[in-house]
C-alpha cells in the first residue's frame, strides 16, 4: 500500500514539474519575423514575367479605299475609273469598269497659244521649240526655222534639230520625196555636229550615195549647212551680242 502511495506520490511531482516548465517564458515560442508588405507584389511581378504571353503581331496598314460609281475601289490608285458598256453579241449588254491612267500636267508652255510662243521665242529656245514642234505638220518650213532659232538660243541643246530630222525627214524609199528627206537628214545632222553633237553622218551618207548622190550633190548640201550655221550666228549676235559659231565653220 505504502508502495503505490510512493509511486503517485512521484507521478504527481513530475507532472507539476512538466508543466512548470512548459508555461515558463523560455518556453514561449518566438515569433516568426513578418514577411516584408511588397513581398506579394514582388512575386507577382515574377510570376508575371514567367508566365509567357503571345506577343501580337503587327500587319501592314491597309490602302484605304472609297466607293466611285458603285465599286469599291484604292484611293491610292493613279487612274481614273470609266464605266463601258460591253454588248455581248446575244442582246445582252453588262457594264465593264477600267482604270484609265490619268493625263500628265500639261507642261506651262503648251498652254501658250502659238502667237504667245511666238513672241517668247524671241529669246526664249523653250518657246521656239515647243512651237517648232507644234507647228511641224502644219508649216514645216516655220518649224524648222523655230527648231533652228531653239539651237542658237540655248546651243548647248541640239535636240530640236535632231528631234526634226527623225520626225520630218524620215521617209526612205525610191523617189523625190525620199530624196529630199534624205537631203535635209543630212543637212540637218551637219548642222548639229559642227554645232557639237556627237552624231554620226557616215550613215547618212552611206544612204546618199547607195540613193545615186554624188559629190557635187553632197557639195551643195554642205552649203545649205553653211546656211544654217549662218542663221543661228545671227540669231546669237542679235540677241546676245556674241556668238559661239566659230568662223571656220562658215
Amino acid at each position: 500500500m505504502k508502495t503505490k502511495l510512493t509511486l503517485l506520490l512521484l507521478v504527481f511531482v513530475v507532472a507539476c514539474v512538466i508543466a512548470m516548465r512548459l508555461n515558463s517564458p523560455a518556453a514561449v515560442q518566438a515569433p516568426r519575423a513578418a514577411t516584408p508588405p511588397d513581398a506579394p507584389a514582388v512575386a507577382a511581378v515574377a510570376a508575371a514575367q514567367d508566365r509567357s504571353e503571345p506577343v501580337a503581331s503587327t500587319s501592314p496598314e491597309q490602302p484605304g479605299t472609297e466607293v466611285v460609281m458603285g465599286i469599291e475601289v484604292r484611293k491610292d490608285r493613279a487612274c481614273s475609273v470609266q464605266r463601258h458598256y460591253v454588248d455581248l453579241g446575244n442582246g445582252t449588254v453588262t457594264e465593264a469598269y477600267s482604270c484609265v491612267p490619268q493625263a500628265p500636267v500639261a507642261d506651262d508652255y503648251d498652254r501658250y497659244s502659238d502667237e504667245e510662243l511666238r513672241v517668247l521665242s524671241y529669246n526664249d529656245a523653250r518657246a521656239a521649240s515647243v512651237l517648232g514642234k507644234r507647228l511641224v505638220e502644219a508649216d514645216l518650213a516655220e518649224s524648222r526655222r523655230l527648231l533652228l532659232r531653239a539651237v542658237a538660243l540655248k546651243p548647248a541643246n541640239l535636240d530640236p534639230v535632231m528631234w526634226l530630222a527623225a520626225q520630218a525627214y524620215s521617209l526612205r524609199g525610191n523617189g523625190p520625196a525620199a530624196d529630199n528627206a534624205r537631203a535635209n537628214t543630212y543637212v540637218l545632222t551637219r548642222t548639229a555636229q559642227a554645232m557639237g553633237s556627237g552624231a554620226s553622218v557616215d550613215w547618212v551618207l552611206e544612204d546618199l550615195e547607195r540613193a545615186g548622190f554624188d559629190e557635187a550633190d553632197i557639195a551643195g548640201l554642205e552649203e545649205r549647212v553653211r546656211e544654217h550655221l549662218l542663221r543661228i550666228r545671227d540669231i546669237q549676235l542679235e540677241v546676245y551680242g556674241e556668238t559661239l559659231v566659230d568662223e571656220v565653220l562658215l
